[in-house]
């Protein structure tokens, strides 16, 4: 069961308008009033808990929650929900927990297989992941995010055609996403094909003017297709809007140990994030090692 089967009073139903309404305090309001008709009803608190997720505050919204589904247990949309605020709490596993139960609950609940492919990726269990996202897939091909988390987990298991698959078809849902663009970017780049992967950075530069991201990216498909003057300045376009980009910082130490001056760029690689994994990927295939400069650099004055 996915639903609250409880009927329903006007008060509830104005809580249920106003809610998806995006009125989140007139919500509050009226499930007041709700609850003064049936002050224990799970669809009360439910109603109540999203209100208070949406506000952001998410112990108020666990309450809530918690409350509703001691009520109605057997209401997989309620376990779903307070799986996903466990999520944003960061209680992965708590997440999991609520999640198996919704599918439990509900075999077929295609958003409930996603939202625990996203959890499971973020517990770096990838197969798990691409388990429950080919669930999805064959439950509800059309579910919002399936294909671009598909992707992420298929680039992570180093499948790259089936990433760059899942990407296309996520940009024929949304063309504008940032976020699209640049992970395509990242699986072009991955399969070598550079100037397929800078066409995708320029776009989600385009349309997230503010994100520093793609352009580091993109300086890094030039320096591995060799053109270090384009890279230096994707580079600067980076650290001009993050200065602390560590893509960008590393990206300055490639251009420079490819011209063989190492003076600025030994101090980029002491202000970098050695352990990230995509700079670590960057830095191999471009011939160079960070821990080795590094080592140099422990010496040198900012």
């Amino acid at each position: 069961m996915t639903t609250d089967e409880h009927e329903t009073t006007p008060a509830s139903d104005e809580a249920l308008e106003l809610l998806d309404s995006g009125k989140h305090d007139e919500t509050l309001v009226a499930v007041g009033r709700a609850r003064q008709f049936d002050p224990t009803g799970a669809q009360a608190h439910a109603r109540r808990a999203a209100a208070w997720q949406d506000k952001g505050d998410t112990r108020r919204a666990a309450a809530d929650w918690d409350a509703a589904i001691g009520l109605d247990p057997g209401n997989a949309a309620y376990h779903r929900m307070r799986g996903k605020l466990r999520h944003v709490q960061a209680d992965l596993d708590g997440a999991l927990t609520d999640f198996d139960a919704a599918i439990a609950l509900d075999p077929t609940f295609a958003a409930a297989y996603v939202d625990r492919g996203i959890t499971r990726f973020l517990k770096t269990d990838v197969g798990g992941a691409l388990a429950d996202y080919d669930k999805a897939a064959r439950l509800e091909p059309r579910q919002p995010n399936l294909r671009h988390m598909r992707a992420l987990a298929r680039r992570a298991a180093g499948d790259l055609a089936g990433a760059h698959e899942d990407l296309c078809a996520a940009l024929n849902v949304d063309g504008e996403t940032a976020d699209i663009y640049n992970d395509r970017g990242r699986v072009s780049m991955e399969s070598g094909n550079f100037a397929g992967a800078c066409a995708d950075y320029e776009r989600a530069a385009r349309l997230r003017p503010g994100w520093s991201q793609p352009h580091s990216n993109r300086g890094w498909a030039l320096v591995l297709a060799g053109d270090l003057d384009q890279a230096l300045r994707a580079f600067s376009s980076a650290l001009a809007l993050e200065p602390g980009d560590a893509l960008a910082l590393y990206g300055r130490q490639a251009v420079a140990t490819r011209r063989d001056e190492t003076a600025n760029g030994q101090v980029d690689v002491g202000t970098a994030l050695i352990n990230d994994p995509d700079i670590a990927r960057m830095m191999a295939a471009s011939g160079i090692s960070p821990v080795a400069d590094l080592a140099e650099v422990t010496s040198l004055e900012p």
